[in-house]
C-alpha cells in the first residue's frame, strides 16, 4: 500500500490543475507532428529511411519533463529499461529489448563503456548539457558498434551559433524524512560564442550536484552469525536475513566540466575537439540502528563488532573520468570523409572496512581500485551513388586495458593506508573491424540497406590473482573471435496512404563476455562464482514493424526477435547455498512488442504513452535443465508510460508522467518476488510531474515533484520516495 501524505497527495491535483489552467490560457487549435531526424552515424536520415524503431528526445522534452538524472530521459522510451533505478546510481546500466550489457552509450558520437562493460560516467553527466537523444534499436545498432545488440544510445550537446549563456540552480528536498535525497542541490553553467566570421565555435559548460543521500539497502548481520540474547530489535526479512537497521545514506557529490571547440577551416573542412572531465565522489554516513541493548539502549555493536559497516554495498567511492576527442570531417563534391579519435579513461577508488574488524571510525578494510582505458579510431567514408544511392564504409579500430586491484587497510577511512593487493584481476582487448552499408532508394515507396560488419575481437593478458583462494588464480587468459555479421532492412511507404511506413530488418551480432561477467565475485551478503570460460554470445535479430503519421497522431507498433547462442546470463540466487554465477546457456530467445503513441490534444498539448511486452526465455541449457522455459532474471515483461505534457514556447508550461513495470524475477528459477524485500524487484509505480514558467526574457522558474505517491519500492535497491526540487534558469 502506498503511503501517501495529504501534503504529498495534492501536489499530483495542483499539478494537474496548473496544467488545466495553462491548457485553458488558449484556444483550442491544430497541432501537427513533423518526423524526426536521426542521426545514426556519419548522415542525418529521414525517418522513414532508418532500419527499425528508432526515437529521439528534443531540447524541450528533456527539460521541460520531469527529469531528476540523465537515465530518466530514457525510462519514459518503449523497450528501455533503467537496472537498478535509485536516485543516485554510480553504475548505471541500460537495456535495450531485454538484452544484458547489449547496449553502445555514447556522448557526442563517443563509445563511453569500457572491458568491464560499465559506464559508470553516464549519471557524471550533467542533465542540463545535453540537448537531443537518439535512441536506435535492434539489428542495426551493431552495424555502428561490436557488441550493441539491443540498441544504440547517443547522448548529444549543443554548439553555439552566436553568444550565448545560461545558468540554472536548483534545490530540492524529501517530503518524508529519510525517504529521498535531502538537500539536493544542482548548479550548471555555460557559455559558447563565435569568432572568425563564424568560422570557429567554442563552448565551456560545468554542472555540480551534491546530496545528503537516502537509505536504499538494510544493515544485515554476515551469513552464519545468530541473533544474540542480549540484542533486541532485530527482524528477520523474508529471505531469512536479519536487520539490525538502514545501511546509511549516501553522501554524494558530482562534477562534470566539459571544453568543445568547432573550426571550420573552409567550407569543406571542420575541425572539431573534446575534452571533459567529470568526478562522482560518496561517503556512506548517519546509519540508523533498529537495535537496543540490555539496558534499553540503542546500540550500533553486536557482540562487539560495527556491522554498520564492511558489506561491501556501503563505504567510501571516488570515480574520475577523463574523455577526450578529436575529429576531422571533409565533404567532397559527392561524398565525406570522417577521422575520429577518442579516448575514455576512468580512475577510480573504493575503500570499507573490513567486516566485523573495522568499525565506522576507522581500522581495518579494503579496497577496490580500478584503472581502465578506452581507445578508439575510426574512419568513415560516405559516398553518394547517384540520386538514389548511398555507400558508408567504415574502417574502426578500438584497445581496452583495464586492472582492478582489490587492497588490505590499515585504517579503512585513511586512503594512504592502502597494504598488500589480495586480489587483482584485469585484461586488453584489441578490436578490428570494418562495415560497409548500402542504403538505396529502390522506388518512390520503397527503400532499403544492406549491410555488412566484419570483427576481430581478441582478448589477451587476462588474469585473476587471488591470495584468498589460489585455486582460482588464472594467467594469460584470452579469446579470439572473427566474425562477420550481414543486416538487411527494408522501409515501405505505400502512396495510398499518406505517413504510413512499414519497417522490417534482419541481422546477427555478438557480444564478447565483460571482465564482469567473467570475475565478479562475493561482496557482503551476496555471494558470486567467477566463471573467467565465458565465451561471446551471438545473436539474430528480427523486427517488423509499422509507423504512421499525421497532423493528429503519431503511432509506432513493433515487433521484435533475438535468437541467442551462447546466451550470457545470470544465474542462482546470490546467497551462499546457491551463488550468482555468470554462465552461457545453450538457447535463448527475446521477443515481444514496443507501441507506442502520441495524440495532439490542443496547441501545445499532447498525450504520449508506450508499452513494452519482453519474453525473455533460456529455452535451452544443458548446464542447469531446470531453468529452461524460465523467464531471464531482472527482465520485466511488461513496461509502461503515460505522460501528459503542455510545452508552449514561452509561459507556463507542464508535465506529469508516469511509470508503471508488475513485479518480476531476481533469479533463474522465477522465484516470486518478495514484497519489501532488498534484493527483489517488486511492482513498480511512480508519478512525476514538473511545471513552471519561461519568460521571453530568458528567465525560467519550475517545481519538480518526483514519487509523488511515495511509493518506495524494491527496484533491487528501495528507490526514492517523494521529493521535490526548485529550479531558476537564466538564459541569454
Amino acid at each position: 500500500m502506498f503511503y501517501l501524505p495529504r501534503f504529498v497527495a495534492s501536489l499530483s491535483f495542483l499539478s494537474l490543475f496548473v496544467l488545466t489552467r495553462c491548457v485553458n490560457a488558449y484556444g483550442i487549435e491544430s497541432y501537427t507532428f513533423s518526423p524526426s531526424i536521426v542521426k545514426e552515424s556519419a548522415l542525418a536520415t529521414d525517418v522513414e529511411k532508418i532500419p527499425g524503431n528508432a526515437s529521439v528526445l528534443n531540447a524541450r522534452q528533456i527539460q521541460n519533463m520531469p527529469n531528476t538524472k540523465i537515465a530518466d530521459t530514457l525510462k519514459k522510451l518503449a523497450g528501455v529499461r533503467v537496472d537498478n533505478d535509485t536516485s543516485f546510481n554510480p553504475r548505471p546500466k541500460i537495456k535495450i529489448r531485454g538484452i544484458n550489457y547489449g547496449t553502445l552509450l555514447m556522448l557526442d558520437g563517443v563509445i563511453l563503456s569500457d572491458l568491464e562493460g560499465e559506464s559508470r560516467i553516464l549519471n557524471q553527466i550533467s542533465l542540463y548539457d545535453v540537448e537531443r537523444v537518439e535512441v536506435a534499436r535492434g539489428t542495426f545498432s551493431s552495424l555502428y558498434g561490436a557488441g550493441a545488440i539491443g540498441g544504440v544510445v547517443n547522448f548529444i550537446t549543443a554548439m553555439p551559433s552566436e553568444f550565448s549563456s545560461q545558468i540554472i540552480i536548483s534545490y530540492g528536498d524529501e517530503f518524508v524524512k529519510d525517504t529521498a535525497d535531502k538537500n539536493l542541490i544542482r548548479a550548471y553553467a555555460n557559455v559558447g560564442d563565435v569568432f572568425f566570421d563564424k568560422k570557429l565555435r567554442l563552448k565551456l559548460s560545468a554542472g555540480y550536484t551534491q546530496s545528503e543521500g537516502y537509505p536504499s539497502f538494510p544493515t544485515t548481520l554476515p551469513s552464519g552469525i545468530q541473533a544474540p540474547n542480549d540484542i533486541s530489535g532485530i527482524t528477520t526479512d523474508k529471505t531469512g536475513n536479519l536487520i539490525i537497521g538502514d545501511g546509511g545514506k549516501r553522501n554524494y557529490h558530482v562534477y562534470d566540466v566539459r571544453l568543445k571547440a568547432e573550426y571550420g577551416i573552409n567550407d569543406s573542412h571542420m575541425l572539431s575537439a573534446m575534452l571533459s572531465f567529470s568526478n562522482h565522489s560518496y561517503k556512506f554516513k548517519h546509519f540508523t540502528s533498529y537495535i537496543t541493548d540490555n539496558a534499553g539502549q540503542s546500540t550500533n555493536l553486536v557482540d562487539g563488532k560495527d556491522y554498520f559497516v564492511g558489506s561491501g554495498i556501503g563505504g567510501i567511492g571516488n570515480y574520475s573520468h577523463l574523455l577526450g576527442n578529436l575529429t576531422y570531417e571533409h565533404d567532397f563534391d559527392s561524398s565525406s570523409l570522417k577521422l575520429s579519435f577518442s579516448s575514455m579513461n576512468l580512475f577510480s577508488l573504493w575503500q570499507d572496512a573490513t567486516q566485523g574488524e573495522g568499525n565506522r571510525y576507522g581500522g581495518a578494510g579494503g579496497t577496490q581500485d580500478i584503472d581502465s582505458t578506452s581507445n578508439y579510431i575510426d574512419i568513415i567514408y560516405t559516398m553518394n551513388l547517384g540520386s538514389r544511392h548511398t555507400l558508408i564504409s567504415a574502417a574502426q579500430f578500438r584497445y581496452y586495458d583495464f586492472v582492478q586491484h582489490n587492497r588490505n587497510m590499515t585504517n579503512w577511512k585513511v586512503s594512504s593506508t592502502r597494504t598488500d593487493t589480495y586480489r587483482s584481476y584485469g585484461g586488453k582487448a584489441f578490436v578490428a573491424s570494418a562495415f560497409m552499408n548500402l542504403h538505396s532508394s529502390l522506388s518512390q515507396s520503397l527503400s532499403s540497406s544492406l549491410g555488412i560488419r566484419y570483427d576481430y575481437w581478441r582478448n589477451y593478458a587476462g588474469y585473476l590473482t587471488n591470495t584468498l583462494n589460489p585455486t582460482t588464480n588464472r594467467h594469460n587468459q584470452g579469446a579470439i573471435a572473427s566474425i562477420l555479421s550481414p543486416k538487411l532492412s527494408l522501409n515501405y511507404t505505400p502512396e495510398s496512404t499518406q505517413g504510413l511506413i512499414f519497417k522490417t530488418s534482419l541481422g546477427s551480432g555478438f557480444r564478447m563476455p565483460t571482465m564482469r561477467d567473467m570475475y565478479q565475485f562475493t561482496h557482503g551478503n551476496t555471494f558470486w562464482e567467477i566463471n573467467p570460460d565465458l565465451k561471446q554470445e551471438s545473436a539474430l535479430s528480427f523486427d517488423i514493424g509499422a509507423e504512421y503519421y499525421n497532423k493528429s497522431f503519431e503511432g509506432k507498433l513493433y515487433y521484435y526477435d533475438t535468437e541467442l547462442w551462447d546466451m550470457i546470463y545470470r544465474s542462482g540466487a546470490g546467497n551462499q547455498n546457491n551463488p550468482y554465477k555468470n554462465i552461457n546457456a545453450g538457447r535463448g530467445r527475446i521477443h515481444g512488442a514496443e507501441l507506442s503513441a502520441q495524440v495532439p490534444i490542443m496547441r501545445d498539448v499532447f498525450i504520449e504513452g508506450n508499452y513494452t511486452l519482453t519474453l525473455a526465455k533460456i529455452l535451452k541449457n544443458d548446464a542447469k535443465p531446470n531453468t529452461e522455459g524460465k523467464q531471464l532474471a531482472a527482465t520485466p515483461k511488461h513496461m509502461a508510460n503515460i505522460a501528459l505534457n503542455y510545452f508552449p514556447q514561452y509561459g507556463f508550461y507542464g508535465s506529469i508522467w508516469a511509470y508503471y513495470a508488475p513485479a518480476f524475477f531476481a533469479d533463474d528459477m522465477n522465484t516470486p518476488a518478495l514484497k519489501n524485500t532488498y534484493g527483489n524487484y517488486e511492482a513498480q509505480f511512480t508519478l512525476n510531474a514538473k511545471c513552471g514558467y519561461n519568460f521571453k526574457n530568458g528567465i525560467d522558474l519550475s517545481a519538480s515533484f518526483a514519487n509523488i505517491t511515495n511509493n518506495r519500492y524494491y527496484d533491487f535497491y528501495r528507490v526514492a520516495g517523494a521529493s521535490y526540487a526548485l529550479q531558476l534558469r537564466y538564459k541569454i
